[in-house]
C-alpha cells in the first residue's frame, strides 16, 4: 500500500498590495503597506501606520483574524509582548476592524455586506491610558 505525502508548501513573503482603503477612526487614506517583522507572527504581515497614529495591519485572506490581531498588538506595543498582551479593548485602546471588499448591490437598490471571510484591515490606536 503506497502512502502518499503531501510535500510542504514553502510560505512566500507577503507582497504589499496597493491599498485603497480608509482608516476606521480618521477616515483617511491608509498609507501603503509595508512588510513588517518585528511582530508576533514568524511569518510577519504587512501593515504601517495612519497619520492619526493608528496602527494597521492587513488580513489578505480574511481568516486570520487572530494572527492580525497579535501582530497587531505587537506592533503597537514595539514589540514587547508583555505590554501589547495586557491591553484590553475599551480600556486602553481601542480596536477596529474594516472590509476591503466593496459592498454589493442586492434587492430593491439596498446593499448587502459580504461576509466577514474576506480581505480586512485591522486598526489599533491607544488611548490616553494606553501607555
Amino acid at each position: 500500500m503506497a502512502l502518499l505525502h503531501k510535500k510542504k508548501r514553502k510560505r512566500r513573503k507577503l507582497k504589499p498590495r496597493p491599498l485603497r482603503a480608509g482608516c476606521p477612526f480618521c477616515w483617511e487614506w491608509l498609507p501603503e503597506p509595508e512588510n513588517l517583522d518585528e511582530v508576533y507572527t514568524a511569518s510577519g504581515c504587512i501593515g504601517g501606520r495612519c497619520e492619526c497614529g493608528a496602527w494597521f495591519v492587513v488580513d489578505e485572506t480574511g481568516r486570520l483574524g487572530g494572527a492580525a490581531l497579535m501582530d497587531l498588538q505587537a506592533l503597537a506595543a514595539e514589540g514587547d509582548l508583555d505590554r501589547a498582551l495586557e491591553w484590553r479593548d475599551g480600556t486602553n485602546c481601542e480596536i477596529k476592524d474594516k472590509s476591503l471588499t466593496a459592498a454589493t448591490p442586492s434587492f430593491a437598490g439596498r446593499t448587502q455586506e459580504h461576509d466577514r471571510s474576506g480581505p480586512r484591515v485591522w486598526a489599533l490606536k491607544q488611548t490616553d491610558s494606553g501607555g
